[in-house]
């Protein structure tokens, strides 16, 4: 049933998007037929924004409700946005009306919805070839360079920001647009940066397909570039990179957000993955201890216990950080917990592409500020260890395979500039026949002055594997 009579005033009241009772009306003005039915929840950024598909006037479409300070100038940047968009030769969801509601303190962008249509972003996920990243890139490219040569840009350009419905590919984020007043075309410093911006999506490793990338831009520019473009645009692709790692670890994983949940209270902190029922999580940090003591231990040391638990019917790994004595837990409740170094390590190597146990939960017990035991919990991958493995009954060609995918994950942990810590065979786990990397409280970010950690991960995982038969598939 539909609810009636949604305002402005309830919209500021909601601090996360499950609260919002879909479906509901909102009324555009004082005429009885000039409403929009809101059905259903596409994102929602609170006191400021709610888009969602509805229906308006007996069709389907999609809404951005602009509210809270500034709406009205917020609302006019993303009209503006997908005017200059289309403008441009960038096809966008058509403006089907925009009204701003003074008297109830809101702005409303009515756009087509696009039926049936996934990101690019959504694509590239499940495509595994780098011919077919490439395509995607570079379909996106166009769009690019059209808004390029018309003087305007999308300043956090990504592939989420491409709409595919199989025949026809549409640009949305009007409010991300920005447009330079001077010249016919947008002016080599802001392209080289936009461009730049945009191919921090694809992992450091991949500097093949860049520069083909980077070639397919050049080509397809309506100007001719200088011959600095180029060096450019890799300068400012290692910027991006920091800056974009930094903004996604530092405002999100910590924090309450679409893709996270906090639980905090004086005893407790806790943050995790939406993918996991609130209620389940509320039952596992009422007594975390409980659950590893009736799951199955796999290790029990001084320092951590992990176990394999049973959370709702489905299984987890637990780490939880012991404390070695009274003095060593007073030195700890004051520094930032092993468990949420855990928590960030595997959010980092999973926004750069590296295969690890995907992270849902950070847990710690405290005392106000000061911390306590912690827990960490990441999804259950069954597999064994890479020493296992390679001194099992495996078959030398499927060895060898392995051998040089591990070689190549490592390889990519190095690219982006981390170092595992303690790459020992048993912190690489093989699961569907492929690696990905555990117990990442040692990970580190490795700057010039710290090479000798990347050459210690390669000298510790020797000692496990350097007189197996693969050794020449793994060191090479």
């Amino acid at each position: 049933m539909t609810n009636q009579g949604m305002t402005v005033a309830r919209l500021l009241q909601f601090k996360e998007a499950v609260e919002i009772p879909f479906p509901f009306t909102l009324r555009l003005n004082k005429a009885p037929d000039e409403f929009v039915i809101a059905e259903e929840l596409s994102r929602f950024l609170p006191h400021k924004r709610l888009a969602c598909k509805a229906t308006y006037q007996g069709r389907a479409v999609f809404i951005k409700i602009f509210f809270g300070k500034g709406y009205k100038q917020r609302a006019k940047r993303e009209f503006d946005g997908a005017q200059l968009m289309s403008k441009a030769g960038a096809p966008t969801p058509e403006i089907i009306d925009f009204v701003i509601n003074e008297s109830a303190n809101f702005s409303l962008v009515i756009f087509q919805f696009i039926d049936q249509a996934e990101t690019l972003g959504h694509k590239l996920a499940s495509l595994n070839s780098v011919e077919e990243r490439e395509a995607v890139f570079r379909t996106a490219l166009t769009f690019i360079c059209k808004m390029h040569d018309q003087s305007c840009y999308q300043q956090d350009v990504h592939l989420d920001n491409f709409l595919d419905d199989g025949n026809k590919l549409y640009l949305i984020d009007g409010d991300q647009v920005n447009a330079e007043q001077k010249g016919r075309c947008l002016s080599e410093k802001w392209a080289s940066r936009n461009l730049a911006m945009f191919l921090t999506q694809l992992p450091q490793w991949e500097k093949a397909s860049i520069n083909k990338l980077l070639d397919s831009y050049i080509k397809l520019r309506d100007t001719t570039l200088s011959p600095n473009f180029r060096q450019g645009v890799l300068r400012q692709l290692s910027i991006y990179r920091d800056w974009r790692e930094d903004k996604y670890i530092n405002k999100k994983v910590f924090r309450r957000c679409t893709a996270f949940e906090i639980i905090k209270n004086w005893k407790q902190f806790c943050v995790f993955s939406r993918a996991l029922d609130k209620q389940d999580v509320e039952q596992f940090i009422a007594n975390p201890d409980s659950f590893i003591n009736e799951g199955q231990v796999l290790k029990s040391g001084r320092s951590a216990t992990v176990a394999k638990v049973d959370i709702a019917g489905k299984l987890y790994i637990v780490k939880r950080y012991n404390k070695k004595s009274t003095l060593h837990q007073f030195a700890r409740s004051v520094m930032e917990s092993r468990a949420a170094v855990s928590w960030r390590n595997g959010h980092l190597l999973d926004f750069n592409g590296i295969e690890t146990a995907k992270p849902l939960l950070l847990l710690e017990n405290r005392f106000g500020k000061l911390r306590g035991r912690s827990y960490f919990v990441t999804e259950y991958l069954e597999g064994i260890h890479a020493y296992e493995y390679f001194h099992s009954a495996v078959c030398r060609a499927d060895a060898m395979t392995m051998a040089e995918k591990i070689h190549c994950l490592i390889q990519h942990l190095h690219a982006c500039g981390y170092a595992h810590g303690d790459l020992k065979a048993h912190n690489i786990w093989i699961t569907n026949n492929s690696p990905v990397l555990i117990d990442l409280d040692g990970m580190r970010k490795v700057s010039k002055a710290k090479l000798g950690l990347v050459n210690k991960d390669w000298s510790r995982l020797q000692k496990d594997l350097g007189t197996s038969d693969i050794a020449e598939a793994l060191f090479k």
